[in-house]
């Protein structure tokens, strides 16, 4: 035991202690370094702005940006031009490491379909409201004789008669019949007023 508290006081123990420290220092140094390297730390690049951009630019728009790209989605949008990206994720000008994917969402050539819905027998309101909540437009109202007071009578797009179910492309505009206990009222308009939703009446 003597021997042993003698050799820690030795000049050969404090020598044998420094080289393990610093040899400990050094390999700690080198594991950080190369976890930054292996992260990319402190190296970010900011995002492009892809907005507006057609499908065949993305790859000769994104050389040298150091990030790439993945569309996942497409989405209509009838007020931007076909094909060009909409959306991006994360926005423009955010700093992100190099070689990040950016996901955009592009507007679709062709808007989508969907089954027309019921409005015959609902108020004029509640069709109003259904098609909007559709992604239909309301075109012209006409008020007919009929038996009920307010309620669609028919349903149509460009003139013809349109059945419930019967697929139609989003954005369609759809003309309203509508029902008038009166058999001289004839009048028509060419839009709806709008209100609050309200699909008590629903079945």
């Amino acid at each position: 035991m003597k021997g042993f508290f003698t050799f820690l006081k030795s000049k050969q123990f404090f020598l044998h202690f420094g080289i393990a420290i610093v040899t400990v220092a050094i390999t700690l140094w080198v594991l950080v370094k190369m976890l930054n390297t292996y992260t990319q730390h402190g190296e970010t690049v900011e995002v492009p702005d892809f907005k507006g951009k057609t499908i065949a630019e993305l790859n000769g728009f994104i050389e040298g940006k150091d990030v790439r790209y993945l569309i996942i989605d497409s989405i209509y949008a009838p007020k931007e031009k076909p094909g060009v990206v909409i959306r991006q994720d994360p926005e423009t000008k955010t700093q992100v490491k190099r070689n990040r994917t950016i996901y955009l969402y592009v507007n679709g050539l062709m808007p989508p379909t969907l089954a027309m819905p019921k409005l015959i027998d609902r108020s004029e309101r509640q069709a109003i409201l259904m098609l909007e909540s559709y992604g239909l437009k309301v075109g012209r109202i006409t008020q007919v004789a009929g038996d009920c007071n307010g309620c669609v009578l028919g349903q149509f797009v460009k003139g013809k008669a349109v059945e419930p179910g019967t697929q139609v492309k989003k954005g369609t505009v759809i003309e309203l019949t509508i029902g008038k206990k009166d058999r001289f009222v004839t009048a028509s308009t060419d839009t709806a007023k709008q209100s609050g939703p309200n699909f008590d009446d629903e079945e």
